[in-house]
């Protein structure tokens, strides 16, 4: 009795070796299969927060690109808006070199002042630019149109820096927001003002305004307009670098989340062959144990 209870022990214990070794087998056979080394987080726990914290940051590189994209987007509509205010804007002024001389006839003066009221229209309807259903230049009351005609003058409705409503953010990196917009009262209300004034003098004749005043104040609004479309333009720059910087950056923790989870196929196949080679032994020797097994109860 007692020889046959040690050789069943022996029987069990072998059975157990066979489940161990089929176990290791599954898993290297696993790793081969799927091409993943980590099959579930208990196989590598401090490597699966690390490949969690990579993905995490790839979302959010996902989302500063698509910010990214929509900045992109918001400052392109701005600055081809703005161009075409420089462009009116430099026509106004030859319009005011013209005027500027006392050999001008009253018939002359009165069309040059019409040539610069359709100007003003047509710039005010620049500051009215839409991207989509939003005004570019009304600050953060993007669904307001921000120049609205009073008069012969325009009111800017939109928001302001001294408000708090005139600035608009985008996140393009962790801890790194970008303003992306310019605000209406700061291009639009001092260039229409002056052109508004510079119509009323090229009607009425006053040449001396004219070329002592006038000229210099739309050289002044028109170097503005021009110095926004250079921030506009270095932020366009900013932009793209960081979205080129976070770009690498995505790459790289992608690497990291392979180096920690994807299989190294030469040495998972050397792993693969030996669980195969001790899984088969493990049968042998199993099979053997219990022909023994049978042998010594047939005694």
């Amino acid at each position: 009795m007692s020889t046959r209870v040690s050789t069943t022990e022996v029987a069990q214990s072998s059975l157990y070796g066979i489940q161990d070794a089929f176990s290791r087998f599954d898993v290297a056979q696993q790793r081969v299969n799927t091409g993943k080394q980590v099959q579930r987080p208990s196989d590598d726990p401090s490597g699966t927060s690390q490949a969690l914290d990579f993905r995490e940051r790839n979302t959010e590189l996902d989302q500063f690109s698509r910010n990214i994209d929509q900045a992109n987007s918001f400052i392109a509509t701005s600055e081809t808006a703005l161009d075409s205010v420089s462009s009116l804007t430099r026509q106004a002024r030859t319009i005011a070199v013209q005027a500027a001389s006392d050999n001008v006839s009253p018939e002359t003066r009165t069309a040059l002042a019409t040539q610069l009221q359709n100007i003003i229209t047509q710039i005010a309807s620049l500051g009215n630019t839409q991207l989509g259903s939003r005004y570019v230049f009304a600050g953060q009351r993007t669904t307001t149109a921000p120049l609205v005609a009073a008069g012969s003058s325009y009111s800017y409705l939109g928001g302001t820096s001294a408000g708090g409503d005139g600035d608009l953010y985008v996140d393009i990196g962790r801890g790194e927001s970008l303003k992306t917009n310019v605000t209406g009262d700061m291009v639009f209300t001092p260039l229409l003002a002056t052109l508004q004034t510079l119509a009323n003098d090229v009607g009425s004749g006053n040449v001396s305004l004219i070329s002592y005043t006038d000229l210099n104040n739309v050289d002044t609004v028109y170097n503005n307009v021009n110095g926004v479309r250079a921030d506009l333009g270095a932020k366009v720059n900013r932009l793209d670098l960081t979205k080129s910087r976070n770009e690498v950056s995505k790459v790289n923790y992608m690497k990291f989340i392979s180096q920690i989870e994807d299989t190294d196929f030469p040495s998972a196949v050397v792993n693969l062959q030996s669980a195969q080679t001790a899984y088969q032994a493990a049968v042998q020797s199993t099979a053997r144990a219990y022909q023994n097994s049978l042998l010594d109860y047939l005694k």
